[in-house]
């Protein structure tokens, strides 16, 4: 086994979304890399971004989302997303986003198999999904470590500003 992965799987954490993150997700939305996987056209002010910490729902299945924060030795390295939530068909779609400085170490990977797990043991999903930019290598590869199987092709599925590019939907049964 990979020893950083190992080891970083020893110290990834999800944990819940604090009023103290709002510099990490303005540094996290802000990343105009990042925008053309997302559906933001403008972005975030940092009061938002309190705001939503502040008065943020963190009962999945009421809100139909759930936003952690990935914890790495106590500092925050990125976010995870769980949305969409489906509590008839115990299914949801998740998102990642690992801040620049902690990519290329295995936390990502990690945090999606902590998802994973909380998604299968805590709300009783039974499927998560995921859809990737093709072009998003790195993201591709990411969640087909964490166990996610390609299952579908989304043509012009993003519109970029280099032009609309496919996407593919990945998929993992959470057994």
């Amino acid at each position: 086994m990979n020893k950083e992965l190992s080891l970083c799987a020893l110290c990834v954490r999800l944990r819940a979304l604090e009023p103290e993150d709002t510099d990490m997700m303005f540094a996290a939305e802000s990343d105009e890399a990042a925008w053309k996987y997302s559906d933001y056209l403008a972005p975030l002010s940092r009061e938002l971004l309190r705001h939503y910490a502040l008065t943020y729902d963190a009962d999945p299945l009421r809100s139909g989302q759930l936003r952690l924060i990935v914890d790495i030795d106590g500092s925050p390295a990125g976010i995870l997303d769980i949305f969409d939530i489906s509590p008839r068909h115990l299914r949801a779609d998740i998102g990642i986003y690992i801040l620049p400085e902690f990519r290329g170490k295995g936390i990502a990977t990690a945090a999606l198999e902590e998802a994973k797990s909380y998604c299968r043991i805590r709300l009783g999903l039974h499927q998560l999904t995921a859809t990737v930019a093709n072009s998003n290598l790195f993201a591709l590869n990411t969640f087909k470590k964490a166990n996610f199987s390609p299952t579908g092709y989304r043509p012009d599925w993003l519109r970029t500003p280099e032009g609309y590019e496919a996407a593919t939907l990945l998929s993992s049964i959470l057994l």
